[in-house]
């Protein structure tokens, strides 16, 4: 328990200072409560009997006015007085609610925010460990589950909690054997209730999320490959998938629902329970029934407070209970921050401290490179140069290496052995300013759901976009007849990840945002591996165009791309490299036919 409060704890950072005002507000509304509460049995004797000239509400009221106060007098101002107890203690009580769900919603926006920092920050080896479904759930699902479930309802837990110890200490106060009675009851009936479902609770909170991810996941895969699902027609594949995750999500769910409803009932049956005991208790030892009576008005009143009190108490433990792995998730997601931004500030550092020197080198220096817990030699003294505004070609079968070594130049992958050098500093030592040369233009173009604009400004607010530099991008991109021929030109939206137009037009969708964001150095990792002939053959005539203005990488298995190449490193299965070029490359391949 200490460890999942302190876990709590972290989730809501800097924001527990808030906490104090809160509790204070929390004490205000209990003090509200008991004097309600306590004028309850005087107001009653008041309207029972109105010539009660020495108790109930008169002796109250006669001390506050300086005049004689008949009984008529006293019940209106008894009642105007209680009213207005009540009243003032509903304003404060939905003013306490307003500060709590302003609280728990902020939670729910600066954890989402850090949580998507956090996954963006994560070293690339790290990131490619879990799927992205899970941490666009973790961020969506669990975020709101920890923000309503827990902090909501923790918050107005603490509040009932210090309304219930102050009516409690004023039922103790009453008639303290008729209070031992009621927390005799209430303590053997939420201990075999806890003992019942704690365990049950947890599990199948555990149970829920791991489903929920699957399911996230699922969905992804049969909508997303939705061509390919229905050529095969492997739908039902996917669909019983989805069926068994949102299975295991259902039955959870109803044990869950279940066990957080069943709390209500069972606090009536213990209140009937606790006054058939009390008046047969009266009976048994011939007590005094006005006695019992004034007793049985108070814990009747204070029942009616108590019982969304009691309710709300077992629904946010079966809750804290429930959502266990949600904050642990989260915290040990949470807490990788930490561990990582340490290095992206020494990172930042150190590239303020080098001078950002226009691009005139890249050079890989003897690297070598093998996946974590794996012997396995992916690259292998790998030593490559290349020099500004040149056309280099990067070949080799499937699996030979070449997006390994793309993402080590890239900055994303640590390696093994060796060096990467940015005009002869080592690119940790400058990473961020040197990504912030390169463009990067993979297979698969990175296309959101907006407008032609926004995808090639990619980044940047419609506010801030340049159009002038936009159309000048669409013009050297070849895209310009592509926008004028668009029902809505640059506003004309894509659709999800490009649905809407053609792999070429991806492609140069891609160029035109290099030429946008001013990038010096393109990264074309099988940029058209998926495009024909004729398309290739366009794009190849604007790297012919780009020659000797930018400094362009490509990585292909496809000759014809390479034609223009000013040198080209063909890559073995061993994870070696030599330096070769179109011709011999060409001739190679002539003799393998």
């Amino acid at each position: 328990m200490k460890k999942y409060v302190n876990e709590i704890y972290y989730l809501l950072g800097k924001d527990t200072k808030k906490l104090p005002l809160l509790l204070l507000m929390f004490l205000g509304v209990s003090l509200l409560d008991i004097i309600g509460l306590g004028l309850i049995t005087p107001y009653i004797a008041t309207v029972v009997n109105p010539n009660i000239a020495d108790t109930g509400f008169y002796k109250i009221l006669n001390s506050f006015f300086d005049m004689p106060l008949n009984s008529e007098l006293t019940l209106y101002l008894a009642s105007g007085i209680l009213f207005l107890i009540f009243l003032l203690k509903s304003i404060v009580i939905i003013i306490i609610n307003y500060r709590i769900t302003k609280f728990s919603q902020g939670q729910q926006v600066r954890l989402r925010s850090l949580l998507m920092r956090t996954y963006q920050n994560l070293p690339y080896l790290t990131y490619l460990k879990r799927s992205s479904s899970e941490y666009v759930y973790n961020i969506y699902n669990l975020v709101g589950q920890f923000s309503s479930a827990v902090v909501l309802s923790g918050l107005r837990t603490i509040s009932d909690i210090i309304v219930a110890l102050m009516v409690f200490a004023f039922l103790a106060w009453s008639n303290i054997y008729a209070f031992a009675l009621l927390v005799f009851i209430l303590s053997v009936s939420l201990f075999l209730y806890d003992k019942s479902f704690r365990k049950r609770l947890s599990r199948s909170g555990q149970i829920t999320n791991a489903a929920s991810t699957k399911l996230s996941q699922s969905i992804h895969e049969g909508i997303d490959g939705l061509k390919e699902i229905r050529l095969l027609g492997v739908e039902d594949f996917f669909r019983q998938k989805v069926d068994v995750a949102a299975g295991k999500i259902r039955d959870n769910q109803i044990i869950y629902r279940l066990i957080l409803t069943s709390p209500r009932y069972i606090l009536e049956l213990i209140l009937v329970g606790f006054i058939v005991l009390l008046i047969i208790g009266n009976s048994f030892f011939e007590g005094d029934r006005l006695g019992l009576t004034s007793t049985l008005i108070v814990y009747g009143v204070a029942a009616i407070r108590l019982m969304p009190i009691f309710n709300s108490l077992s629904s946010t433990i079966n809750q804290f209970r429930f959502n266990r792995d949600t904050v642990s998730k989260l915290y040990s997601d949470l807490f990788n921050l930490t561990t990582h931004k340490d290095h992206l500030n020494q990172s930042v550092m150190s590239t303020n401290n080098v001078i950002q020197e226009e691009f005139s080198s890249l050079k890989v220096n003897k690297v070598s490179f093998s996946y974590p817990k794996s012997n396995k030699k992916i690259l292998s003294n790998v030593s490559i140069e290349i020099n500004k505004n040149e056309v280099i070609g990067v070949v080799g079968a499937s699996g030979s290496g070449k997006s390994t070594l793309v993402n080590i130049i890239l900055g994303l992958l640590p390696v093994t052995k060796g060096s990467v050098e940015y005009n002869n500093t080592n690119i940790q030592e400058c990473k961020p300013y040197f990504q912030s040369q390169i463009a990067y233009l993979p297979q698969d173009v990175y296309i959101i759901n907006d407008s032609i604009k926004n995808n090639v400004a990619l980044g940047l607010h419609e506010t801030k976009i340049d159009n002038k530099r936009l159309n000048d991008a669409i013009r050297k991109a070849q895209l310009s007849d592509f926008v004028n021929n668009s029902p809505m030109g640059v506003e004309t939206v894509l659709g999800f990840n490009g649905v809407k137009i053609s792999g070429g037009q991806r492609q140069r969708i891609a160029l035109a945002r290099t030429f946008y964001h001013q990038r010096n150095i393109i990264f074309m990792d099988e940029s058209t591996s998926a495009l024909d002939n004729e398309t290739e053959h366009e794009i190849s005539e604007e790297i012919k165009k780009l020659k000797g203005e930018k400094t362009v990488i490509i990585i292909s298995h496809r000759l014809s791309i390479l034609k223009y190449c000013d040198r080209i490193y063909q890559m073995d299965r061993k994870g070696g490299v030599v330096a070769t070029d179109y011709n011999t490359i060409v001739f190679q391949g002539e003799q393998k036919k």
